[in-house]
């Protein structure tokens, strides 16, 4: 793959990248890259060495020396030394992790921002240091979305993307309350019937049920996909956007519920309010403002912020669309009505 961006791991066993396959040649050429230096591409499953993909890079590579036949084992640790200063225990935590040694936090707890990553086993990498660059580089899989990066350009959501998201979204919320609310309201039907609701308390009763529950399932469905992995609910997933704190951290789900709250405060602009991400510098609307929350590209804050882009996508352009069209029928067919109307047809 000619065009694909490659990235590759230098002598320090940092990622550098993304660069064309022409400069990985050039590396080459001047020795800067050996044989068994880790490159990968978008498309590959995971690091390989250099010398792999050499085919594919039209590289040709010196003979390299056989590797060194595995050291024997290493004896049995020595007991944990006491840490009296804070020097001694950065020294130990610097010397474990020159010897690969996994450390509790890597093997037991997953941090929420990250899936736990697989590692190849050191057979597939015979040679020590590169088993310890492809350890030290899996993290920074550049195929990895959810890697946490604070730095780097974030790419603010566009008003058709959120309008977009908002559409589907609201389609599936509005599916999920008429499957909650129907059996309820059915059963509570049939029982004020039994019962002989003359008053009419008991219909204002079932009224304002049904809209606690289409409060509580909009609460549930919002609150649960911000707070999640994604940090989107369905309709921003498709359209490839996501909602985060301004520095990128994911919001909680009391700022979450809180935002579900704040949305119904654009009621009191006629909607307006809507339109401020066309003006504010970060596109933010009025529910963002009050709870410092941003609308960005599902790339920002990760270590690939390249792959951030302001075009549409077909999902958002199929639905714009289709809403367009809807909202073209509903106006042609009431047009069409108050026509027939002033003109007697219907008497």
């Amino acid at each position: 793959m000619e065009t694909a961006p490659w990235y590759y791991v230098n002598a320090d066993r940092q990622r550098q990248g993304p660069v064309p396959a022409a400069t990985i040649r050039e590396l080459a050429a001047a020795g800067s890259v050996e044989a068994r230096t880790l490159v990968w591409r978008q498309g590959m499953p995971q690091w390989q060495p250099l010398e792999a993909m050499a085919g594919e890079l039209g590289i040709v590579l010196a003979a390299t020396a056989p590797s060194p036949a595995p050291p024997s084992p290493p004896p049995a640790p020595a007991p944990a030394p006491r840490m009296d200063s804070p020097a001694q225990a950065a020294d130990t935590e610097a010397t474990r992790v020159l010897r690969s040694e996994p450390r509790l936090a890597d093997v037991g707890a997953a941090s929420p921002l990250s899936e736990p990553k697989r590692v190849a086993p050191a057979s597939a990498y015979p040679d020590a240091a590169v088993q310890q660059a492809y350890a030290a580089q899996v993290g920074a899989d550049p195929q990895a979305r959810t890697a946490f990066a604070a730095d780097g350009h974030v790419l603010y959501a566009s008003f058709l993307k959120r309008v977009a998201a908002s559409i589907i979204d609201g389609f599936i919320v509005s599916i999920i309350a008429v499957v909650v609310q129907t059996p309820i309201a059915l059963v509570a039907g049939i029982s004020l019937g039994a019962l002989g609701d003359s008053t009419g308390a008991g219909s204002a009763l079932l009224q304002l049920a049904s809209q606690l529950i289409g409060v509580a399932i909009g609460i549930a469905y919002f609150g649960y996909f911000y707070t999640s992995e994604q940090q989107a609910s369905p309709g921003k997933q498709l359209v490839g956007i996501k909602v985060a704190r301004p520095d990128g951290e994911r919001i909680s789900f009391a700022r979450s519920v809180g935002r579900y709250f704040a949305n119904w405060l654009n009621i009191f602009t006629l909607g307006l309010s809507y339109l401020l991400p066309l003006f504010t510098e970060k596109r933010q609307a009025l529910h963002d403002l009050i709870c410092d929350t941003v609308v960005v590209d599902r790339w920002a804050f990760t270590d690939s912020p390249e792959r951030q882009t302001e075009e549409l996508g077909g999902c958002a352009i199929a639905v714009l669309v289709l809403w367009g069209l809807m909202i073209l029928g509903i106006i042609g067919a009431t047009v069409f009505f108050i026509a027939a109307l002033g003109s007697g047809g219907w008497n």
